[in-house]
């Protein structure tokens, strides 16, 4: 691990708007690949001047139908058109609003609504769902935008200025993201191109991106994370970008593509580490081989364990050396595990409202359980400090949101008076005065002795078990007045083999009951008596989930025994 030097970053040229980040990309990169794509087995390129060409052509089609500076929704699938739209909007248009395609019809409707769009481009299966959007809504499809392009080609050809004479100010909205995390609804994030290029410059002087780099892009992209750091952060630097059509393609694209970098959530991480250990298992004396390994990686070092491990890393394509992971909390044993592989893994910490880094690891700090420093110019502190020194982490910089869309009574909850935003994450400082995320304010569990519990803490220690894939520990009323309750989702390939049963066999769920509330008594062993889970339900499907693959805390289903 190396020592962190606060006074040491790479140089990064400042920008203000994505117009000036896209201009200073094809200038620095014209010829090299900006977008990468399968093509009948094959890796086909967009190079950074076909982008632009791109940019532009369909820019000046949208002002043809639409006025200056008016929004314009985005939905669909992962894909270099979906960016392209994007970056057409927010360099040639006016303001870009990227909505989940996951939304029902209804929901996608409301939201376009509520945003006052007066157009949305989107991918090809959001068809039907297009039907619910009022017919006052110009309607784009992205298979189109081949068409859309020569038309706006041959408007600048015959004089229109529309784009070249589009000017952006860089403080005012630009991107309007719609989110509502693992509680409350859906709120409106107001973020200006400043907010956005302020905060992907400032994470490039932390981490070292060259144009020979290139990501295979898996989150959606209408979250900030990938939009920023998955996206724009990555043709700033030159590099190229391929998009995972789908998870049950993720192995043969990570083959194809051969990525040096990944953006991942920590439940990818945890699934590729999964099937490792299955592997592992499946082969005799496989546990204690790779015990063997990563003691022998945790002596000589990253580029060793890349030799030691060099069949896993094949299953990554065999070049990658970097993952960026960010989204919710990553267990300290699966980030040691990574760097054991010989993959560098650093975590970044934000909201949507951050832009969304705050917090971040850099090329000189990695920690396995902790978020880092925040971003040079951006200011953090924590309020409200108990005895263990776990406080509400606040944020202030020219990364944070201008505000909720038409929200100014939530906008003045989550602001303080001194202009510091108010993240609902409950956290704590160590030492070297790096920050640890200790759980969501909102979640947080008091006990009837006025002591704070963060449930994020006890699901950390229960799914440390190979037994437990998922858990969520919430608030219950009972007979006594405890209100700690565990839910837990067990493997049940694990729990077989662990005690010789099949989930079909006749006392099957009373060894299952057992081996789980031998887990709990061991987790509860480590914690003072006010912690101790008091409650547990099995669950036998999948918790909801946000699309970036976090539990909803507040969906009902999710406190099921089902």
């Amino acid at each position: 691990m190396a020592k962190y030097n606060p006074n040491f970053v790479y140089d990064t040229e400042d920008i203000t708007t994505i117009r000036e980040l896209i201009e200073r990309s094809v200038s620095h990169y014209g010829e090299r690949p900006a977008f990468l794509y399968n093509e009948g087995g094959d890796v086909s390129k967009i190079t950074y001047r076909e982008v632009f060409e791109r940019v532009k052509g369909l820019a000046t089609y949208l002002r043809s139908k639409l006025p200056e500076g008016c929004k314009v929704a985005v939905t669909g699938k992962n894909s270099h058109n979906w960016v392209i739209s994007y970056l057409a909007i927010t360099c040639g248009v006016g303001v870009v609003v990227p909505i989940d395609k996951d939304l029902r019809g209804e929901e996608i409707a409301d939201l376009i609504s509520d945003a006052e769009a007066d157009a949305v481009i989107y991918s090809p299966e959001q068809e039907e769902k297009m039907a619910l959007v009022p017919d006052e809504i110009l309607k784009l499809n992205m298979d189109d935008i081949e068409s859309f392009v020569k038309e706006g080609k041959a408007l600048i050809k015959n004089g229109d200025r529309s784009y070249a004479d589009h000017k952006i100010n860089p403080h005012a909205l630009g991107s309007l993201l719609y989110t509502s995390g693992t509680t409350g609804v859906a709120k409106g994030v107001m973020l200006s191109q400043y907010n956005i290029c302020y905060d992907l410059t400032h994470a490039l002087r932390r981490v070292k991106i060259y144009p020979t780099d290139v990501i295979l892009s898996i989150a959606p992209l209408h979250h900030t994370y990938e939009t920023t750091v998955g996206c724009l952060l990555i043709l700033y630097s030159g590099s190229a970008i391929a998009y995972n059509s789908s998870l049950k393609r993720l192995q043969a694209e990570l083959k194809l593509f051969r990525p040096t970098v990944m953006a991942a959530v920590p439940l990818i991480l945890e699934t590729f580490r999964n099937a490792i250990l299955k592997k592992y298992k499946k082969i005799k004396g496989g546990k204690i081989i790779f015990s063997l390994q990563k003691a022998a990686s945790d002596v000589t070092g990253k580029k060793a364990g890349k030799k030691i491990f060099s069949i896993i890393n094949e299953t990554f394509g065999g070049r990658m050396r970097l993952i960026v992971c960010g989204a919710a909390l990553l267990a300290p044993e699966v980030f040691r595990d990574y760097e054991r592989f010989g993959i560098k893994l650093m975590i970044g910490y934000g909201l949507t409202e951050t832009a969304p880094i705050s917090l971040m690891h850099s090329d000189f700090y990695t920690c396995p359980d902790d978020i880092g420093y925040p971003l040079s110019g951006v200011s953090v502190k924590l309020d409200d400090v108990n005895e263990d020194g776990v406080g509400e982490l606040l944020v202030k910089g020219p990364n944070v949101m201008l505000g909720y869309y038409k929200n100014p009574e939530e906008t003045a909850r989550v602001m303080t008076h001194d202009g510091y935003f108010r993240t609902g994450d409950l956290a704590r400082q160590k030492p070297n005065g790096a920050y640890q995320i200790a759980g969501r304010a909102k979640s947080m569990i008091v006990s009837p002795g006025g002591k704070k519990i963060f449930p994020e803490e006890l699901e950390l220690y229960l799914e440390k078990s190979e037994f437990i894939k998922e858990s969520l520990v919430y608030e219950e009323n009972d007979d006594e007045g405890r209100r700690i309750v565990a839910a837990v989702i067990t493997d049940e390939e694990n729990v077989s083999s662990k005690t010789g049963m099949k989930p079909t066999d006749k006392g099957y769920c009373e060894a299952e009951r057992q081996l789980v509330n031998k887990i709990v008594k061991d987790v509860n062993s480590q914690f003072p008596n006010y912690k101790h889970i008091g409650k547990v339900c099995i669950r036998k499907k999948d918790f909801v989930k946000t699309t970036t693959r976090k539990i909803k805390r507040n969906a009902p289903d999710n406190l099921n025994n089902v």
